[in-house]
């Protein structure tokens, strides 16, 4: 291909794209320095139309559509991210302690739901499951709160100032630190399951149902 026609061109982000995401007309675009940028384009005036973006500042590195209404992304600091249009408000947020260099959305098992799968620069593969329960997701929710308390981290370092270094978690459990549940001695399961009124096998077959059906 020696020749490319330009069919129309806007100035949607200041600085250096980064990465295009596309669904039907609808353009998701990555700025190095100033986060994600929605664009439209009108076939009837043949025009590309920012409409909307971040609410503040982000080094973006990778981007990936969730669905038509929402994009999912990480910046070079170490941050997830998931918003949805009209100034992009913030859906979910996590500190995931690596730079994600690229993310998509993909089935990792068969007839298993979608899920977002992301890597980061230092070699870190991670997946972000959605909740189709509230039921579970309410479950997970508690069971990361006890896990907190039983299981500090040998530091000392709070859990949640840790997740959220630069913005507070938001709309994301962790599934590491819910799994640590299989490692605890089993007084402290037996303490945990009592306050979830549960039984321990109950939890155990959850936490491993909630990675088998999705990932692996």
């Amino acid at each position: 291909m020696k020749q490319l026609l330009r069919e129309a061109q806007v100035d949607a982000t200041p600085q250096l794209i980064v990465s295009l995401q596309t669904q039907g007309s609808r353009i998701i675009v990555g700025d190095v320095q100033h986060g994600v940028t929605m664009v439209v384009y009108k076939h009837d005036s043949n025009k590309l139309i920012p409409f909307v973006d971040d609410t503040i500042t982000r080094w973006t590195t990778s981007t990936a559509m969730v669905d038509y209404e929402s994009v999912a992304g990480g910046d070079k600091f170490g941050n997830y991210l998931n918003g949805a249009p009209n100034r992009l408000n913030l859906m979910a947020h996590f500190f995931a302690q690596d730079i994600l260099t690229s993310i998509c959305k993909t089935a990792l098992v068969v007839g298993g739901p979608d899920v977002l799968l992301w890597s980061g620069l230092q070699g870190t593969i991670g997946v972000l499951i959605p909740f189709v329960a509230r039921e579970d997701a309410d479950f997970f929710q508690m069971l990361e709160m006890h896990m907190r308390n039983e299981d500090p981290p040998l530091a000392g370092r709070d859990y949640l100032i840790y997740r959220g270094y630069y913005v507070p978690v938001k709309g994301v459990i962790d599934g590491d630190l819910s799994e640590r549940y299989l490692l605890l001695p089993n007084d402290k399961k037996q303490m945990i399951a009592g306050e979830l009124d549960r039984s321990v096998r109950e939890i155990e077959r959850k936490i491993s149902f909630a990675r088998t059906r999705s990932a692996f």
